[in-house]
């Protein structure tokens, strides 16, 4: 084999080949061959230095002589295949021995040559073995993404790496969960994942929040009521623990559960039996329980707002949901799919300027204003700056102290979404001062044409001019 056989090959990027052979001249040769191919080579002799190799380089492609130094014995070759798990393993041999070839296939040997090798042959084995290595590569990855997708829980930081190993390993068995994490971290979507991954995933899913009602509701809620038990009952209602059956009953702000109802939600943990509101017999639901809170639950037991018995019952596994500034290179990624779903794009510079928060409301903060800045591009823009997104957040994107979580003000400004007044409201009063702005400059001052650019009335215009400050 020569070298200079065959021109370079012009691949995407080089590929790192383990080249297995105990032949000095077919070790220069072949890596000198693999070389002008535009591959990374690493040759090895034998079978140590090869898993010693293999181990350190991660090569994508691995070349293997099945008679290796010292015995020679093509078995020892054999036995080498399944330890480079992961990648395609080229078996090379100089007997063109059809039952080796098999046995090598049933080893896991991706494909064989015969020695002598012909070059043409050889690239083409190269190059397809480590195209298929990288679309290998390349469907794990969209796997692994559909996988978070699946769970909503997106991100490749570490702390979401083990929360969604968490997930998956607790989701098939029954024991209660306990999901802790500030708000707006995706309590919610651990719940979900949890259901979904679990035994009965087309089973009921039944979310319930402890502090929006009080003791009397939250009972007739979860238990149920029978007809004419208080006024309105005008007939039986189930509970959410029996439309929950065979289910998932998610207790979301288990924290703000008034004292009243922990009692009664013990017992139902207890035994799996509850009585419905002005009823007198037993009924009884068999499903699985996950509770969530932002409240610190272990101090709530020590100053007694919680009962320590309840804590105990609902801590069966603990999953913590990590703020923002925890994972803070997952902000792009989020940033990025919250914009794809409004169908736009973002600049680099507003990654960048997204990067530089705090985001202290976490990812549903950073959803909110990703998606306010979406609702708030011109016609033409296909993607988000730093100017409309710092609009949306409604701070000063002057000085780098305006950024949410940096500046006096600037993160209570970000964290008001949705409030009456709050950031959306500014946004929009400034998006239109901004546009009259500009169609009065366009217009020179013409009040009339003004108003025919913005598609209003004058009348309309003057109303706006003088509600705005822009007389």
């Amino acid at each position: 084999m020569s070298p200079s056989t065959l021109p370079a090959l012009a691949t995407e990027s080089p590929g790192r080949v383990l080249l297995v052979d105990d032949e000095p001249a077919f070790q220069r040769l072949g890596g000198a061959f693999l070389r002008n191919l535009g591959q990374e080579v690493t040759v090895a002799g034998d079978a140590d230095q090869a898993l010693e190799a293999f181990a350190t380089v991660r090569p994508e492609l691995v070349l293997l002589d099945l008679a290796m130094p010292p015995s020679m014995d093509p078995e020892q070759g054999l036995a080498l295949i399944a330890r480079f798990a992961g990648v395609p393993v080229v078996v090379l041999t100089g007997h063109a021995d059809h039952e080796l070839a098999l046995r090598a296939a049933d080893l896991g040997a991706w494909d064989f040559l015969p020695k002598p090798i012909d070059p043409d042959l050889l690239r083409f084995v190269v190059t397809r073995a480590l195209r298929k290595h990288r679309l290998d590569q390349e469907l794990q990855q969209l796997r692994q993404q559909q996988g978070e997708e699946a769970m909503g829980l997106l991100g490749q930081a570490p702390v979401m790496q083990s929360l969604r190993a968490m997930i998956r390993r607790v989701a098939p068995t029954q024991v209660n969960v306990l999901v802790l994490g500030p708000t707006g971290t995706g309590k919610e979507l651990v719940a979900r994942a949890l259901h979904e991954h679990g035994r009965q995933p087309t089973a009921p899913f039944v979310p319930v929040h402890c502090g929006a009602l009080s003791a009397e509701l939250l009972e007739s809620e979860l238990f149920g009521h029978l007809k004419g038990s208080f006024t309105g009952a005008y007939r039986d209602q189930p509970g959410l623990v029996e439309v929950a059956r065979g289910g998932t009953l998610f207790l979301d702000e288990v924290g703000e559960m008034p004292a009243a109802m922990q009692v009664k939600l013990l017992r139902f943990l207890q035994e799996g039996s509850f009585m419905p509101v002005g009823g007198r017999a037993l009924r009884t639901s068999e499903v699985r329980v996950v509770a969530a809170t932002h409240r610190d639950l272990e101090a709530m037991v020590r100053t007694g707002d919680f009962r320590e018995d309840l804590y105990y019952r609902l801590k069966g596994v603990v999953l913590r949901t990590p703020a923002l500034a925890e994972r803070r290179p997952d902000v792009p990624l989020l940033a990025a799919r919250f914009a794809q779903m409004r169908g736009v794009g973002i600049s680099s510079s507003a990654m960048a300027w997204l990067g530089a928060c705090d985001w202290p409301g976490n990812v549903r903060e950073l959803k909110a204003v990703v998606e306010a800045a979406a609702a708030l591009l011109l016609p033409g823009q296909s993607d988000l700056d730093a100017e409309v997104l710092a609009l949306a957040a409604g701070v000063d994107l002057g000085p780098a102290s305006a950024l949410p979580g940096h500046g006096s003000g600037a993160g209570s400004a970000v964290g008001a979404v949705g409030e009456p007044g709050g950031l959306l409201d500014a946004a929009l009063t400034e998006l239109e001062r901004r546009l009259i702005s500009e169609a009065m400059q366009a217009s020179g001052g013409n009040q009339s044409e003004a108003a025919r650019r913005l598609g209003v009335s004058r009348v309309g215009l003057i109303k706006k001019l003088g509600r705005l400050g822009l007389k």
